[in-house]
């Protein structure tokens, strides 16, 4: 696969993560938080809380097993980007539960059903989820990429209409998701040949695409 030595955007990304991080860690970022939640109504309705779902663990196990199958029809093999995909979600989802756990930053209200790992504010898991399913539609199917990034901003915006997130938390996750998928894109070289040797154990080839 070809890639380039410098890549901005995953520069750009990095740059952007890092930076967010360090205004959580600092507080910086508790002023904006509190002033755009304070002037975003409180919508919690049953078509709210449907469109949050979208966000949900399910769904993106249900995506997963979408984008399995679309493999699997086309090249009896799944592709790299995919590979990528479902890493990048099981290893980012575990870094958004360390996150949440380390800032245990209070949420705007709380958040019925919440346990350790997913009461704190800071990152959104759900937009987290929704980001990493856009970052990876975007890079296979160019054409869906700004259905697909809608998709994650208007999940983004669901948290933030039912004051279950801060704005800190949700722009946070949506730049992580995408830098993470790219990282692992960028460094394939290195975890592929390892996932490949795994993956023919269970007679599973990988093509990249």
């Amino acid at each position: 696969m070809k890639k380039s030595k410098f890549d901005t955007r995953f520069t750009a990304l990095t740059a952007g993560v890092f930076f967010v991080l360090t205004l959580q860690t600092t507080g910086l970022l508790r002023g904006i938080n509190e002033l755009v939640n304070s002037r975003l109504p409180l919508l919690d309705t049953p078509l709210m809380n449907f469109l949050t779902w979208l966000g949900d663990g399910l769904f993106l196990v249900l995506f997963v097993i979408f984008a399995v199958l679309h493999d699997w029809k086309r090249e009896r093999r799944l592709s790299d980007r995919t590979l990528a995909f479902v890493a990048s979600a099981v290893v980012g989802l575990a870094v958004v539960g360390v996150l949440k756990f380390a800032f245990a930053e209070p949420r705007p209200r709380p958040l019925p059903g919440a346990h350790a790992l997913s009461a704190g504010a800071f990152p959104s898991g759900h937009t987290f989820r929704a980001s990493i399913i856009a970052g990876y539609v975007a890079d296979r199917w160019k054409r869906f990429a700004p259905f697909a990034w809608a998709y994650a901003v208007g999940i983004a915006l669901t948290r933030l209409f039912l004051h279950y997130h801060w704005l800190g938390d949700v722009f946070f996750s949506l730049i992580f998701a995408p830098w993470l998928y790219r990282l692992l894109i960028l460094t394939e070289d290195i975890w592929l040949p390892f996932a490949r040797r795994i993956l023919e154990k269970f007679k599973v080839g990988v093509v990249e695409v």
